[in-house]
């Protein structure tokens, strides 16, 4: 039997509601949101910190 996971966009208000990923927020709550990004060559980019979000989502698909 297949494993049934949540798709992105559920899986993502979910993660914005949950205010547990610092930047992750609504900027209009029907349809717009904003991601916390900074480039990995950046200087002081820390994986744990700085790829939260998408580590989350690589651990949940």
């Amino acid at each position: 039997m297949p494993i049934t996971r949540m798709r992105m966009r559920p899986w993502l208000e979910m993660q914005i509601n949950s205010n547990q990923i610092p930047g992750l927020i609504w900027i209009n709550k029907e349809m717009i949101f904003q991601i916390p990004w900074k480039h990995a060559a950046k200087h002081g980019w820390d994986i744990n910190k700085d790829a939260c979000l998408f580590r989350s989502w690589a651990i949940h698909t």
